[in-house]
């Protein structure tokens, strides 16, 4: 009688255990990889509208340049160098460095900026202007595809030694960036826009440059 009752208890756990599985062994995820480095080459290609002595001009031409940024997960920096020529427009060239704070998902961020412009008659002593800037930025990835976008707004206000001859100044730009899966190379496409009004007196010449910006370079991190 025992005997039967046990077997009866063993069958019956085993058709239960068939019924019912045991969960699967939880899946352990590697930790992302939240620091990076990024050096790359870009060029915008659009048009410039300037106005001076209530005349605006508007020529097309293009900027070349090149940015690098190191980035953990809570703080980076970013150094940039850019020029440009539009047609008879004065040429502009400009270097920036920023320090970013908080994850790259939205972060905010200081910096400074110096500005010249410089013709082909003045090569040697080209308008300088010093900036401060502040603004957000948003960076995402799209799952594991290697696609990320960008969003970047900025605020430029007076400082330095040329804060005199300068009023203020913002920058917009979004673009797109696919990381290929095996080289650590990247490709991005975005537009940019920037604002930038000089004052001289009681004078101002407000400047437009917007464009479309293609580029690419090296990516290490940051999947």
């Amino acid at each position: 009688m025992i005997r039967t009752a046990v077997v009866t208890i063993m069958i019956a756990a085993s058709t239960a255990a068939a019924q019912f599985p045991t969960a699967p062994p939880p899946v352990v995820r590697e930790p992302s990889n939240e620091a990076e480095f990024r050096v790359s080459g870009f060029m915008i290609t659009g048009d410039r509208a300037l106005e001076f002595a209530n005349n605006v001009s508007t020529t097309t031409g293009s900027i070349r340049g090149a940015d690098l940024l190191l980035r953990a997960s809570g703080a980076g920096i970013s150094l940039r160098v850019l020029s440009g020529e539009f047609g008879r427009q004065p040429h502009i060239t400009s270097a920036d460095a920023r320090v970013y704070l908080l994850p790259k998902e939205f972060s905010i961020f200081i910096g400074a900026a110096r500005r010249a412009l410089w013709s082909d008659l003045n090569p040697d002593a080209p308008a300088t202007f010093d900036v401060g800037m502040g603004g957000i930025s948003s960076t995402l990835n799209i799952g594991a595809s290697g696609i990320r976008t960008n969003l970047t707004a900025a605020y430029y206000f007076p400082a330095g030694p040329s804060k005199e001859r300068v009023k203020d100044g913002m920058e917009g730009e979004a673009s797109v960036m696919y990381v290929f899966p095996v080289v650590p190379f990247f490709v991005q496409a975005g537009y940019r826009t920037e604002v930038f009004t000089q004052v001289d007196g009681t004078r101002f010449t407000p400047e437009i440059i917007r464009g479309v910006r293609f580029g690419g370079g090296l990516q290490l991190g940051g999947r």
